[in-house]
């Protein structure tokens, strides 16, 4: 019975480790189920900034999606069809820190993907202290827990 108990557990030990923590980007693809309904697919693409806008000072950039509903109840349970949150990836996670991506940045701190992603519960963020020169932003649409559901899309822009 003991055995059966522990082995349980390091079960799911396991699957927590494997949630929004890991930067293996094969093992939130690859061996985490993708949540698509039988209706259309989602989509998210950027209303702003445009692709290869020219800015100035902090970043808010704002999506809309369609056929997923963000839902910030559900965070961290079980995936539902065409339903989740946001996470918004600059230059590939290097500026996804509280110093950059504030409210955001934190709550990835406390999911422990800093430098990774910076989560959302809204379709914006806001990037301050970016220095000048071209960056790229991407979104990817997420499951309740964390796991990638396969529909992204991404800008380039310039800082002044």
């Amino acid at each position: 019975m003991r055995i059966k108990v522990t082995f349980l557990c390091a079960c799911a030990l396991a699957l927590v480790a494997a949630g929004c923590g890991s930067d293996d980007k094969s093992a939130s693809s690859d061996s985490a189920p993708k949540q698509q309904a039988s209706g259309p697919k989602p989509t998210v693409k950027f209303l702003s900034p445009k692709d290869g806008a020219s800015l100035n000072g902090a970043v808010t950039a704002k999506v809309a999606l369609t056929n997923f509903q963000i839902a910030p109840q559900a965070v961290g349970k079980a995936p539902r069809p065409n339903q989740g949150h946001l996470h918004f990836k600059m230059d590939d996670g290097k500026y996804d820190f509280p110093k950059y991506s504030g409210p955001n940045g934190l709550i990835g701190k406390k999911l422990g993907v800093t430098g990774h992603y910076s989560p959302a519960l809204a379709p914006k963020i806001t990037y301050k202290r970016l220095p000048p020169g071209k960056h790229t932003l991407e979104v990817y649409l997420a499951n309740n827990n964390h796991t990638d559901v396969g529909v992204e899309t991404k800008i380039e822009f310039t800082l002044k």
